[in-house]
C-alpha cells in the first residue's frame, strides 16, 4: 500500500510541477525574449520485490525551453544587417537635405553669379552690374561656407553618436559576461537555468543591433561573443571593450578600436556591422567624399574665376585681381 501511495504522491508532485511550468508560460506570454518551456517526464525507475520488477511511477526529468540556436543566430545576423542599412540610410537623408534643388540650391547660386558676370561682359562700364556681380559672388561663397559648416556639424554629431553607441556596446558586453557567470553558477547536472539563458539571449540580440557578432557556446554554459570577425568582446565571465579613437594623420576622422587589457587595435569599418558599422561607413565614406567634393568645387570655382578676372582690367586700367580668396 505504501508503494502505491508513493507512486501516486510522486505522480501528483510531478504533474503539479508541470502545471507550474504551464502557468509560467502563460504569465510570460507577452514577455519579449521569453522561450516557452516544457516539462519532460521520466520514469522513476523500478524496484525488485520477490524476484519481480515493479515500476516506481513518474518524476520530472528536465524542464527544457523551445529554442533554436541556428534561428537565433540567423535572426541576429539579419537584424545586424538591417540596423547597419537603416542607420546609413537615415544619415544619407540628413546629408541630402544640405544640397536642395531650386532657389536654395548651390546650382541656382552659381547660375546667378555666372549670369552677373555675363552682364559685366556685355556692359563693362556699368557700375551697377559690377556691384551685382560682387554681391552674387559673396552669396555663392556664403552658401559654400554654410554648407561646409553644416557638414562639420554632421561630422560632430556622428562622432557623438559613435561614442554613445560604443558606451552602450561596452555596457551590454559587461552584462553578458555577468549573465555568463550567473549561468555557470546555476547550471545543474541535468536541467538548465532557462530564464537566465533567455535573459542572456536577449542581451546578445540587443548587442547585435549595434555590432555584427558571432557566438561560441562553452561546455560550462557560458557564451563567448566575437566582433569584427575574431575579436573576443566577451570571453566567458570576462568582457573586453571598444573605444573611439582619433586618426593620427587627421584628427577630424574617428575610428573604432578593440581594447583588450592595455592593447588597442583599430577595426576596419566594413567589419563592424550593425548600427555602429553603418554609422562608421557613412562617416568614413559618404560624409568624407561629400566634404572633399564640396572643397574641390569651391577650389575649382575660385581658381577659374580668379584666372579669368586676371585676364582683364579694372576701370582704372589696372590688371584684374582675385575675386575669391581661400579662407
Amino acid at each position: 500500500m505504501s508503494a502505491a501511495l508513493n507512486i501516486g504522491a510522486r505522480a501528483l508532485t510531478a504533474n503539479l510541477t508541470a502545471l507550474q511550468v504551464i502557468g509560467h508560460n502563460i504569465a510570460n506570454v507577452n514577455t519579449e525574449g521569453y522561450s516557452r518551456q516544457s516539462v519532460d517526464m521520466a520514469s522513476s525507475g523500478y524496484q525488485v520485490l520477490g524476484g519481480n520488477y515493479f515500476g516506481k511511477g513518474a518524476e520530472i526529468g528536465t524542464v527544457s525551453r523551445a529554442h533554436s540556436a541556428y534561428l537565433t543566430r540567423e535572426a541576429q545576423l539579419a537584424g545586424s544587417l538591417a540596423a547597419a542599412d537603416s542607420e546609413r540610410y537615415t544619415r544619407l537623408q540628413q546629408l541630402e537635405t544640405l544640397f536642395p534643388t531650386g532657389e536654395d540650391g548651390l546650382g541656382v547660386a552659381l547660375n546667378d553669379m555666372l549670369n552677373a558676370w555675363s552682364d559685366i561682359a556685355s556692359s563693362p562700364t556699368d557700375l551697377s552690374a559690377r556691384v551685382v556681380a560682387l554681391a552674387r559672388g559673396e552669396q555663392m561663397a556664403a552658401r559654400l561656407r554654410d554648407t561646409a559648416g553644416q557638414l562639420d556639424s554632421l561630422a560632430h554629431s556622428g562622432g557623438q553618436q559613435a561614442q554613445s553607441t560604443v558606451t552602450t556596446v561596452n555596457r551590454l558586453a559587461e552584462s553578458i559576461a555577468l549573465a555568463n557567470q550567473r549561468i555557470i553558477e546555476n547550471q545543474g547536472n541535468t536541467g538548465a537555468p532557462n530564464d537566465l539563458l533567455d535573459q542572456r539571449d536577449a542581451l546578445v540580440t540587443e548587442l547585435s543591433q549595434y555590432v555584427q557578432l558571432s557566438t561560441i557556446a562553452a561546455d560550462d554554459g557560458s557564451l563567448s561573443v566575437f566582433v569584427a570577425g575574431s575579436q573576443p568582446l566577451v570571453l566567458g565571465q570576462r568582457a573586453n571593450s571598444l573605444a573611439v579613437t582619433r586618426d593620427a594623420a587627421d584628427s577630424a576622422q574617428i575610428h573604432i578600436s578593440f581594447v583588450q587589457g592595455s592593447v588597442s587595435s583599430e577595426l576596419a569599418d566594413a567589419s563592424i556591422g550593425g548600427q555602429l558599422g553603418g554609422l562608421m561607413t557613412y562617416m568614413s565614406e559618404d560624409l568624407t567624399d561629400m566634404r572633399n567634393l564640396l572643397g574641390r568645387m569651391a577650389l575649382a570655382l575660385g581658381t577659374t574665376v580668379n584666372a579669368q578676372n586676371s585676364l582683364g582690367v579694372d576701370l582704372a586700367g589696372n590688371p584684374g585681381g582675385n575675386v575669391f580668396v581661400p579662407a
